[in-house]
């Protein structure tokens, strides 16, 4: 049998059953487990490719992950974004004379962001954080406009 067709027999099984265990997809193409090990392994499993394929553009996983630290763990740490960003504008205020607002501040972190990306640009917690920061900043103004 030509490699091609073997080739294509094994993964029309696979396909259908991606977690089918390998002896049980060698006997239906009519090949050697050694060859469906081989295929697997040179490509992933179905299931593998299938799974990466899935997975959301890298921006929505970004994105995912600004969602999951600022609704759960920092939301936990600093109580409530829109009120800890008043609070550190109060503190920055009574420090330096000056009125900046808790939408100032995150415009300051995002500042940050800004700059520290210019340093390292490959570093993911930069983007991450300052999508988090965008996110904090419409809070603070829906709730200005209020």
């Amino acid at each position: 049998m030509r490699k091609s067709i073997k080739r294509e027999k094994v993964w029309k099984v696979l396909l259908a059953n991606p977690n089918m265990p390998t002896a049980f997809v060698a006997k239906r193409a009519g090949c050697s487990t050694n060859y469906v090990n081989v295929l697997r392994q040179s490509v992933g499993t179905p299931k593998e490719v299938f799974i990466e394929e899935a997975k959301p553009p890298l921006r929505c996983q970004l994105l995912n992950e600004a969602v999951s630290l600022t609704a759960t763990d920092r939301n936990k740490d600093y109580g409530d974004a829109v009120e800890n960003h008043e609070h550190i504008a109060r503190i920055y205020n009574a420090i330096t004379g000056q009125r900046l607002t808790a939408r100032d501040i995150t415009l300051v972190h995002q500042a940050t962001k800004l700059a520290r990306r210019q340093t390292s640009p490959l570093k993911k917690d930069h983007y991450v954080d300052n999508m988090a920061y965008v996110g904090i900043e419409y809070e603070c103004v829906s709730k200005e406009e209020k």
